[in-house]
């Protein structure tokens, strides 16, 4: 059966690690909600603050924003180690440890960004000047990059200081935290304006909304510590391994945005602007199925942290294992559905003439972007492992030839074969990174198995997607194609997906939804 990929032998899901895999599921919920419901309120706050400032205001706005965005770094990849290190001390239920790893993580995080904030306060004049701000805004500008500057440093303490919710995979607290006071801060954007208080005003309005988000976090943390994290020691022993995992993290990371983006640069260059816009539009779509498997590693790394600091293999395999089924159950509706409305979408939304350039490389894109997506898992297991330095390796050995091949294939195949080069690497890595996931990782699973179980998945949508392909005219018909491969995936994901337990699950919950509606 499909579910033994948790292990070379069939591994059984324990109590225990049900309740872990329920709580991570629970958790990249409740991270999704985190991350959608802001997104909403932006979309909507936006077109008021548009409306309010004017596009050149607007552009100001943004621009006072996207500053201090340019060092995401400055912290050191801080809020991932505490993350993982705490974890650990967690797992062994030194709680005091927990405290002090937070703390000596703040402490190197404000070593390093505290400069960059008081370099971006002092040279504020010089950067709105040499940004071709209107001179009306000049002044304003100035002084709401200097606010930005200290909510760009609260930015980074809430990211260490929710560490002990993370590590508990309290979720729902730290969604509840993080949204509540970004949605307020951008509720109080357009209210600012239109009182009357500028550019400066809204950053104030930021700073506040960020400074209540890190007292919160910080009352709420305390109060999971016991008040342990009141306390002022810090641990030295933990300096040199925190710098070591967020330095090559910082370092994978820089890699990790030129191999994803890289090849808009070439397009550019070997193009227009016309043609990235044209490829953007794909990628972006197609991308925006990241964002639900992003969420789930902010809740895999300290769960896979605890198990491997436990040396609890057979669990921690059995959570890998639950994780890559549950991405293939979600993954195959979702690619197929997007096959379908991508082109009607793009017409809708754009104009006819964007449908019929971006639709081909954003279905390149898809299949790309399902292998990313699947690398997630083995992913978080590398960095839960604390082998951030063979992540960066990897990304960076990755550059050179990925770079190469995309500018043969966009000179040759436009934008269609940036698609190609973006999902090549993808598939590349993805395999590269459940070697790694094995041998680093910890974790055992069938390798014929899953290859098989993601074979067989992919069947279910092969129709639609060759009739789509085509007959691109015909969308009622593979929308019904659809509905039928959907409902014989349906039928294999409960015979040969689920596992026995998930089933009993399942089963258990829908005889409790029965008697609700009754």
């Amino acid at each position: 059966m499909s579910h033994q990929i948790a292990a070379e032998n069939e591994v059984p899901v324990t109590a225990s690690t049900a309740g872990l895999t329920t709580k991570v599921v629970k958790g990249s919920f409740w991270m999704i909600v985190g991350q959608a419901a802001p997104l909403l309120a932006s979309l909507v706050a936006t077109s008021y603050v548009i409306a309010l400032l004017g596009e050149t205001g607007y552009g100001v706005l943004t621009l006072i924003v996207l500053i201090p965005n340019y060092f995401p770094y400055a912290d050191l990849g801080m809020s991932m180690a505490s993350t993982k290190f705490a974890s650990e001390a967690l797992a062994r239920g030194d709680t005091g440890l927990e405290a002090r790893i937070v703390r000596t993580a703040a402490l190197i995080a404000m070593a390093l960004s505290v400069p960059v904030a008081a370099g971006l306060i002092i040279f504020a004049p010089e950067i709105i000047a040499n940004s071709k701000t209107a001179v009306e805004y000049t002044a304003d500008a100035v002084w709401a990059l200097r606010v930005a500057s200290v909510t760009f440093l609260l930015n980074f303490l809430c990211s260490i200081f929710n560490t002990p919710q993370l590590t508990r995979l309290r979720m729902d607290l730290n969604t509840g935290i993080n949204a509540t006071t970004r949605i307020a801060g951008l509720a109080a954007t357009p209210l600012v304006i239109y009182l009357g208080f500028g550019l400066t005003g809204v950053a104030t309005a930021l700073l506040t909304t960020n400074l209540i988000c890190f007292i919160s976090h910080l009352a709420v943390s305390g109060w999971l510590l016991g008040g342990k994290l009141f306390e002022l020691s810090i641990e030295r022993t933990m300096m040199r391994p925190l710098i070591k995992f967020g330095l090559a993290y910082v370092v994978g990371a820089i890699a990790m945005v030129l191999l994803m983006h890289g090849e808009k640069a070439i397009l550019t260059n070997r193009y227009s602007t016309t043609e990235l816009g044209y490829y953007n539009l794909g990628f972006t779509l197609a991308t925006m199925l990241t964002m639900f498997s992003g969420s789930v590693v902010q809740a895999l790394l300290p769960a896979f942290s605890r198990l491997q600091s436990a040396d609890e293999e057979t669990r921690l395999s059995s959570l890998f294992s639950t994780g890559v089924r549950l991405n293939i159950i979600w993954l195959v509706p979702a690619a197929g559905i997007l096959f379908v409305v991508a082109e009607p979408f793009f017409t809708y939304w754009a104009s006819a003439r964007y449908a019929a350039e971006s639709t081909t490389p954003f279905y390149i894109l898809l299949a790309g972007v399902a292998f990313y997506i699947m690398a997630f898992m083995p992913y978080s297991s590398i960095m839960a492992a604390g082998r951030t330095d063979v992540l960066a390796k990897l990304f960076w050995l990755e550059l050179l030839p990925h770079l190469a091949v995309t500018a043969y294939l966009i000179a040759n195949y436009g934008i269609a074969g940036a698609a190609v080069a973006w999902s090549i690497r993808a598939v590349v890595d993805c395999v590269l990174q459940f070697i790694l996931a094995q041998r680093i990782g910890g974790v055992r699973f069938d390798v014929v198995s899953l290859i098989r179980m993601t074979f067989l998945a992919g069947l279910f949508i092969l129709p639609t997607i060759i009739l789509r392909v085509g007959f691109p005219d015909r969308v009622g018909s593979a929308a019904i194609m659809l509905i039928l491969g959907l409902g014989g995936f349906s039928l294999y994901c409960w015979r040969s997906i689920f596992s026995p337990v998930e089933r009993e699950w399942l089963l258990g919950r829908a005889a409790k939804f029965r008697k609700l509606v009754r």
